[in-house]
Protein backbone atom coordinates (compact mmCIF):
# COMPACT_ATOMS: atom_id res chain seq x y z
CA UNK A 1 0.00 0.00 0.00
CA UNK A 2 1.29 3.71 -0.58
CA UNK A 3 1.30 6.01 2.21
CA UNK A 4 -0.56 8.76 2.50
CA UNK A 5 1.14 10.67 4.67
CA UNK A 6 1.37 14.62 3.85
CA UNK A 7 4.96 15.76 4.46
CA UNK A 8 6.85 18.75 3.63
CA UNK A 9 9.80 17.56 1.93
CA UNK A 10 8.43 15.65 -1.03
CA UNK A 11 7.68 17.98 -3.54
CA UNK A 12 10.80 20.42 -3.84
CA UNK A 13 11.66 19.46 -7.20
CA UNK A 14 8.05 20.02 -8.28
CA UNK A 15 8.03 23.42 -6.48
CA UNK A 16 10.92 24.60 -7.81
CA UNK A 17 9.64 23.63 -11.39
CA UNK A 18 6.76 25.44 -10.74
CA UNK A 19 8.27 29.03 -9.00
CA UNK A 20 6.69 30.91 -11.64
CA UNK A 21 3.75 30.08 -9.63
CA UNK A 22 4.65 32.26 -7.07
CA UNK A 23 5.45 35.32 -8.56
CA UNK A 24 3.45 38.11 -7.50
CA UNK A 25 1.96 40.65 -9.84
CA UNK A 26 3.09 43.91 -8.92
CA UNK A 27 0.37 46.38 -7.29
CA UNK A 28 0.98 50.05 -6.64
CA UNK A 29 2.36 50.61 -3.02
CA UNK A 30 -0.63 53.03 -2.25
CA UNK A 31 -3.47 50.01 -2.92
CA UNK A 32 -1.47 47.73 0.23
CA UNK A 33 -0.85 51.00 2.54
CA UNK A 34 -4.89 52.07 2.23
CA UNK A 35 -6.07 48.37 2.43
CA UNK A 36 -8.63 47.54 3.78
CA UNK A 37 -10.85 50.40 3.13
CA UNK A 38 -14.09 48.57 2.59
CA UNK A 39 -15.67 45.28 3.46
CA UNK A 40 -14.06 42.17 3.24
CA UNK A 41 -16.08 39.47 1.49
CA UNK A 42 -15.03 35.33 3.06
CA UNK A 43 -16.11 32.48 0.87
CA UNK A 44 -16.65 29.04 1.85
CA UNK A 45 -17.94 26.17 -0.19
CA UNK A 46 -19.15 24.32 2.75
CA UNK A 47 -22.68 24.89 4.07
CA UNK A 48 -23.63 27.12 7.08
CA UNK A 49 -23.85 25.18 10.58
CA UNK A 50 -21.43 22.89 10.31
CA UNK A 51 -18.02 22.88 11.14
CA UNK A 52 -16.41 24.31 8.65
CA UNK A 53 -18.78 27.13 9.07
CA UNK A 54 -17.95 27.70 12.47
CA UNK A 55 -14.20 27.93 11.88
CA UNK A 56 -14.82 30.19 9.33
CA UNK A 57 -17.22 32.64 10.77
CA UNK A 58 -14.80 32.84 14.07
CA UNK A 59 -12.16 33.76 12.13
CA UNK A 60 -13.83 36.27 9.71
CA UNK A 61 -15.19 38.21 13.02
CA UNK A 62 -11.55 38.17 14.23
CA UNK A 63 -10.31 39.40 11.10
CA UNK A 64 -13.08 42.33 11.16
CA UNK A 65 -11.67 43.14 14.65
CA UNK A 66 -8.11 43.35 12.89
CA UNK A 67 -9.00 45.09 9.36
CA UNK A 68 -11.32 47.82 11.07
CA UNK A 69 -13.97 47.01 8.32
CA UNK A 70 -17.16 44.82 7.89
CA UNK A 71 -16.53 41.01 7.08
CA UNK A 72 -19.20 38.89 5.64
CA UNK A 73 -18.47 35.26 5.33
CA UNK A 74 -20.91 33.74 2.09
CA UNK A 75 -21.80 30.16 2.17
CA UNK A 76 -21.84 28.54 -1.33
CA UNK A 77 -22.21 24.63 -0.88
CA UNK A 78 -22.21 22.09 -3.15
CA UNK A 79 -19.97 19.89 -5.63
CA UNK A 80 -17.51 19.32 -2.81
CA UNK A 81 -16.84 22.97 -2.33
CA UNK A 82 -16.38 23.84 -5.97
CA UNK A 83 -18.96 26.43 -5.89
CA UNK A 84 -17.57 28.43 -3.37
CA UNK A 85 -13.62 28.04 -4.90
CA UNK A 86 -14.93 29.33 -7.90
CA UNK A 87 -16.88 32.34 -6.32
CA UNK A 88 -13.53 33.24 -5.22
CA UNK A 89 -11.45 32.17 -8.19
CA UNK A 90 -13.48 34.50 -10.15
CA UNK A 91 -13.32 37.61 -8.20
CA UNK A 92 -10.87 40.85 -8.19
CA UNK A 93 -7.72 40.48 -6.84
CA UNK A 94 -8.03 43.31 -4.57
CA UNK A 95 -7.88 41.39 -1.22
CA UNK A 96 -11.15 41.84 -0.26
CA UNK A 97 -12.07 38.53 -1.41
CA UNK A 98 -10.70 35.79 0.20
CA UNK A 99 -11.45 31.40 0.22
CA UNK A 100 -11.20 29.82 3.61
CA UNK A 101 -11.32 26.11 2.74
CA UNK A 102 -10.05 22.87 3.68
CA UNK A 103 -6.78 22.14 1.64
CA UNK A 104 -8.06 17.91 1.51
CA UNK A 105 -11.15 18.95 -0.79
CA UNK A 106 -9.42 22.06 -2.34
CA UNK A 107 -6.56 19.58 -3.90
CA UNK A 108 -8.81 16.32 -4.46
CA UNK A 109 -11.44 18.07 -6.00
CA UNK A 110 -9.21 18.58 -9.60
CA UNK A 111 -9.02 14.61 -9.54
CA UNK A 112 -12.80 13.45 -8.38
CA UNK A 113 -14.87 16.14 -10.33
CA UNK A 114 -14.39 16.64 -14.60
CA UNK A 115 -14.31 20.66 -15.80
CA UNK A 116 -13.25 22.15 -11.98
CA UNK A 117 -13.79 25.38 -13.33
CA UNK A 118 -10.73 26.90 -10.91
CA UNK A 119 -6.69 25.32 -10.76
CA UNK A 120 -6.07 24.59 -7.20
CA UNK A 121 -2.61 26.22 -7.82
CA UNK A 122 -2.89 28.69 -10.61
CA UNK A 123 -5.71 30.13 -9.21
CA UNK A 124 -5.18 31.57 -6.29
CA UNK A 125 -2.57 32.93 -3.79
CA UNK A 126 -1.53 31.23 -0.78
CA UNK A 127 -2.05 33.09 2.14
CA UNK A 128 -1.59 31.11 5.42
CA UNK A 129 -3.14 28.09 6.96
CA UNK A 130 -5.07 28.36 10.25
CA UNK A 131 -5.86 24.61 11.93
CA UNK A 132 -5.52 21.37 11.74
CA UNK A 133 -8.20 18.48 12.35
CA UNK A 134 -8.99 15.21 11.81
CA UNK A 135 -11.84 13.57 9.86
CA UNK A 136 -14.18 10.67 12.34
CA UNK A 137 -15.33 7.86 10.93
CA UNK A 138 -19.22 7.63 12.35
CA UNK A 139 -21.33 5.40 12.98
CA UNK A 140 -25.31 5.26 14.16
CA UNK A 141 -25.59 4.58 17.57
CA UNK A 142 -27.26 1.33 16.75
CA UNK A 143 -24.49 -0.06 15.29
CA UNK A 144 -22.74 -3.28 17.05
CA UNK A 145 -19.38 -2.45 15.43
CA UNK A 146 -16.83 -1.16 18.42
CA UNK A 147 -13.60 -1.66 16.06
CA UNK A 148 -13.02 -0.47 11.82
CA UNK A 149 -12.20 -3.99 11.53
CA UNK A 150 -15.91 -5.42 13.24
CA UNK A 151 -17.41 -2.23 10.67
CA UNK A 152 -15.76 -3.58 7.66
CA UNK A 153 -17.09 -7.36 9.15
CA UNK A 154 -20.56 -5.21 8.92
CA UNK A 155 -20.24 -4.21 5.59
CA UNK A 156 -19.03 -7.91 3.97
CA UNK A 157 -22.28 -8.49 5.50
CA UNK A 158 -24.08 -6.55 3.61
CA UNK A 159 -22.93 -7.48 0.31
CA UNK A 160 -22.84 -4.24 -1.10
CA UNK A 161 -25.75 -2.52 0.11
CA UNK A 162 -24.07 -0.86 3.57
CA UNK A 163 -24.44 3.30 2.83
CA UNK A 164 -22.32 5.92 3.04
CA UNK A 165 -22.79 9.90 3.01
CA UNK A 166 -20.74 11.30 -0.21
CA UNK A 167 -21.22 14.63 0.80
CA UNK A 168 -17.87 15.71 0.48
CA UNK A 169 -14.45 15.08 -1.55
CA UNK A 170 -12.63 13.74 1.42
CA UNK A 171 -15.73 10.98 2.27
CA UNK A 172 -15.89 10.00 -1.28
CA UNK A 173 -12.21 9.49 -1.62
CA UNK A 174 -11.41 8.37 2.02
CA UNK A 175 -14.10 5.71 1.89
CA UNK A 176 -13.81 4.43 -1.87
CA UNK A 177 -9.71 4.17 -0.87
CA UNK A 178 -10.45 2.42 2.10
CA UNK A 179 -13.38 -0.18 1.24
CA UNK A 180 -10.93 -1.21 -2.24
CA UNK A 181 -8.12 -1.51 0.21
CA UNK A 182 -10.73 -3.84 2.48
CA UNK A 183 -12.02 -5.94 -0.44
CA UNK A 184 -15.40 -4.64 -0.14
CA UNK A 185 -17.73 -1.73 -1.46
CA UNK A 186 -20.25 0.64 0.22
CA UNK A 187 -22.82 2.49 -2.13
CA UNK A 188 -22.03 6.15 -2.12
CA UNK A 189 -25.41 8.39 -1.25
CA UNK A 190 -25.24 12.10 -2.61
CA UNK A 191 -25.59 14.86 0.62
CA UNK A 192 -25.50 18.48 0.02
CA UNK A 193 -23.87 18.53 3.72
CA UNK A 194 -22.58 17.00 6.46
CA UNK A 195 -25.45 18.39 8.47
CA UNK A 196 -27.82 16.75 6.79
CA UNK A 197 -26.86 13.47 7.00
CA UNK A 198 -27.36 13.25 10.39
CA UNK A 199 -30.96 12.39 10.48
CA UNK A 200 -29.96 9.39 8.60
CA UNK A 201 -27.38 8.11 10.38
CA UNK A 202 -29.05 8.08 13.99
CA UNK A 203 -31.92 6.51 12.81
CA UNK A 204 -30.13 3.87 11.27
CA UNK A 205 -30.61 4.22 7.28
CA UNK A 206 -27.22 5.28 6.50
CA UNK A 207 -24.42 3.13 7.96
CA UNK A 208 -21.40 5.36 7.76
CA UNK A 209 -20.42 9.18 7.43
CA UNK A 210 -16.99 10.62 7.38
CA UNK A 211 -16.74 14.44 8.61
CA UNK A 212 -14.66 16.85 10.57
CA UNK A 213 -14.14 16.28 14.16
CA UNK A 214 -16.02 19.83 15.11
CA UNK A 215 -19.43 18.48 14.08
CA UNK A 216 -19.19 15.22 14.65
CA UNK A 217 -18.23 15.48 18.18
CA UNK A 218 -20.64 17.25 18.88
CA UNK A 219 -23.08 15.20 17.42
CA UNK A 220 -21.55 12.12 19.40
CA UNK A 221 -22.46 14.12 22.33
CA UNK A 222 -26.27 14.36 21.31
CA UNK A 223 -26.55 10.86 20.76
CA UNK A 224 -26.83 10.84 16.97
CA UNK A 225 -23.82 9.34 16.23
CA UNK A 226 -21.39 6.89 17.33
CA UNK A 227 -17.25 7.91 16.52
CA UNK A 228 -15.52 4.80 15.38
CA UNK A 229 -11.79 5.86 14.41
CA UNK A 230 -10.16 9.20 13.42
CA UNK A 231 -8.38 9.03 9.63
CA UNK A 232 -4.96 11.44 10.74
CA UNK A 233 -2.23 8.76 11.87
CA UNK A 234 -2.12 9.82 14.99
CA UNK A 235 -4.26 10.66 18.37
CA UNK A 236 -5.39 14.32 18.18
CA UNK A 237 -4.34 15.73 21.77
CA UNK A 238 -8.18 16.66 21.87
CA UNK A 239 -9.70 13.22 21.46
CA UNK A 240 -7.23 11.06 23.39
CA UNK A 241 -9.45 8.02 23.47
CA UNK A 242 -10.38 7.86 20.10
CA UNK A 243 -8.30 5.58 17.91
CA UNK A 244 -6.57 6.43 14.53
CA UNK A 245 -7.27 4.08 11.48
CA UNK A 246 -3.59 3.50 11.67
CA UNK A 247 -3.93 2.10 14.78
CA UNK A 248 -6.70 -0.40 13.69
CA UNK A 249 -4.39 -1.62 10.52
CA UNK A 250 -4.96 0.33 8.02
CA UNK A 251 -0.79 1.63 7.57
CA UNK A 252 0.03 5.33 6.43
CA UNK A 253 -3.57 6.26 6.49
CA UNK A 254 -3.45 9.59 7.08
CA UNK A 255 -5.72 12.30 6.36
CA UNK A 256 -6.06 15.69 8.06
CA UNK A 257 -7.73 18.51 6.85
CA UNK A 258 -5.88 21.61 6.95
CA UNK A 259 -7.82 25.46 6.97
CA UNK A 260 -6.09 27.89 5.04
CA UNK A 261 -6.83 31.25 3.79
CA UNK A 262 -6.41 32.02 0.08
CA UNK A 263 -6.84 35.22 -2.22
CA UNK A 264 -7.57 35.30 -5.15
CA UNK A 265 -4.68 34.91 -8.15
CA UNK A 266 -2.77 38.21 -8.85
CA UNK A 267 -3.76 40.01 -5.27
CA UNK A 268 -0.49 41.78 -4.46
CA UNK A 269 2.47 40.38 -2.28
CA UNK A 270 2.02 43.68 0.08
CA UNK A 271 -2.22 42.71 0.90
CA UNK A 272 -1.28 39.16 1.19
CA UNK A 273 1.09 39.62 3.69
CA UNK A 274 -0.48 42.05 5.65
CA UNK A 275 -3.67 39.39 5.46
CA UNK A 276 -1.38 36.57 6.50
CA UNK A 277 0.05 38.27 9.59
CA UNK A 278 -3.59 39.48 11.10
CA UNK A 279 -4.56 35.74 10.84
CA UNK A 280 -1.28 34.11 12.24
CA UNK A 281 -1.80 36.81 15.08
CA UNK A 282 -5.53 35.87 15.64
CA UNK A 283 -4.28 31.76 15.46
CA UNK A 284 -1.99 32.41 18.28
CA UNK A 285 -4.08 34.52 20.87
CA UNK A 286 -5.06 32.14 24.07
CA UNK A 287 -8.61 33.15 22.75
CA UNK A 288 -8.29 31.37 20.00
CA UNK A 289 -6.72 28.62 21.41
CA UNK A 290 -9.25 28.27 23.69
CA UNK A 291 -12.05 28.58 21.47
CA UNK A 292 -10.49 25.69 19.09
CA UNK A 293 -9.88 23.59 21.73
CA UNK A 294 -13.58 23.93 22.36
CA UNK A 295 -14.27 22.70 18.87
CA UNK A 296 -11.69 19.76 18.89
CA UNK A 297 -9.60 21.53 16.35
CA UNK A 298 -5.71 22.18 16.60
CA UNK A 299 -4.02 25.60 15.85
CA UNK A 300 -1.90 25.74 13.37
CA UNK A 301 -0.08 28.80 12.11
CA UNK A 302 1.94 28.93 8.91
CA UNK A 303 2.62 31.40 6.00
CA UNK A 304 2.48 32.00 2.39
CA UNK A 305 5.13 29.40 1.66
CA UNK A 306 4.26 26.71 3.52
CA UNK A 307 0.69 26.53 2.73
CA UNK A 308 2.26 26.49 -0.78
CA UNK A 309 3.96 23.48 -0.22
CA UNK A 310 1.25 21.83 1.56
CA UNK A 311 -0.99 22.41 -1.20
CA UNK A 312 1.13 21.08 -3.94
CA UNK A 313 1.70 17.94 -2.05
CA UNK A 314 -1.81 17.42 -1.18
CA UNK A 315 -2.67 17.65 -5.04
CA UNK A 316 0.03 15.27 -6.20
CA UNK A 317 -1.44 12.62 -2.56
CA UNK A 318 -4.73 12.74 -3.79
CA UNK A 319 -4.11 11.90 -7.44
CA UNK A 320 -2.61 9.08 -6.54
CA UNK A 321 -5.47 7.98 -4.22
CA UNK A 322 -8.16 8.39 -6.96
CA UNK A 323 -5.52 6.35 -9.00
CA UNK A 324 -5.08 3.49 -6.12
CA UNK A 325 -8.85 3.47 -5.19
CA UNK A 326 -9.87 3.54 -9.15
CA UNK A 327 -12.22 6.23 -8.76
CA UNK A 328 -13.97 7.58 -11.66
CA UNK A 329 -14.09 11.43 -12.02
CA UNK A 330 -17.96 12.42 -10.81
Amino acid sequence: MRSFQCGLGLLGLIVAAGSAIAVWTSAPAAAATDYPNAQIRIFSGLAAGGGADIITRYFAAKLQEKAGQNVVVINRPGAGGNFGAQAAAQSKPDGYTLLIAPNIAFAGNAYLYKDVPYDPIKSFEPVTTLTRLPFILAIPPSNPARTYAEFIDYVKSKNGKATYAGNTTTATMSVEYLMKQAGTSMTRVPYKALIDTIPDVANGTLDLIDGDSTFLVSQAKAGRVKLLVATSKERSPLLPDLPTLHEQGVKDFDIVATFSVYAPAGTSKEIVEKLAGWFNAIVRTDETREFLAKVATDPWPGSTELLRKVLAEEVVKYREMMIDAKIDPQ
